[in-house]
């Protein structure tokens, strides 16, 4: 099975456990869900006083040639939150599976923590020094988000979504849940 169908086979089994979450649960995971966009925004406006977009345009995703498991569980819970259509990664394009000929394939707050928070020495060495450590206080604010997250589902998801389904789905048949709901 190549990587695409494993990202179809994923994004179907978390849409599968999405519609069985109780309302309860969906009440808080929207919630935290647009807290976590709001540090992604924050993180991103900070970057932008030193122009990352064009540097990181430039450079073409060399920091993540090889990160097909950026993506996460989260994340794809970000997009079924709000009834976004999902992009279609490219696997085989040689750099970074979520990037095309215009740059990211998606919005700031919809992109996957590692892509928000990573600070390569170029960049970072651009930053005042205030920025650099308001920068790290959002990145452990965003952080803190997620492991919330991960607790609420009692499952940990900061591997990626292709590798969440290749652990758990395919030995448990289930992403999102530790165990099946109801089981």
């Amino acid at each position: 099975m190549d990587d695409l169908e494993k990202w179809n086979r994923a994004v179907s089994a978390v849409n599968r456990e999405f519609a069985l979450l109780p309302e309860s649960l969906l009440a808080k995971l929207k919630n935290s869900l647009k807290t976590i966009k709001e540090y992604k925004r924050s993180v991103f406006r900070l970057t932008e006083t030193v122009n990352a977009g064009q540097i990181c345009e430039a450079c073409q995703g060399e920091c993540c040639r090889k990160g097909k498991y950026h993506f996460t569980v989260i994340d794809l819970l970000v997009y079924l939150v709000e009834g976004k259509e999902l992009f279609v990664p490219c696997f085989n394009n040689g750099r970074c599976p979520y990037s095309g000929d215009a740059g990211c394939l998606m919005e700031v707050e919809y992109r996957p923590f590692n892509c928000i928070t990573f600070q390569c020495e170029k960049l970072e060495r651009l930053l005042l020094p205030a920025d650099i450590d308001k920068f790290y206080m959002l990145e452990k604010e965003l952080r803190s988000e997620y492991a919330d997250l991960e607790r609420m589902f009692d499952n940990r998801f900061a591997y990626g979504l292709l590798a969440n389904y290749e652990r758990n789905f395919i030995e448990r048949g289930t992403i999102l849940f530790k165990d099946v709901p109801g089981g």
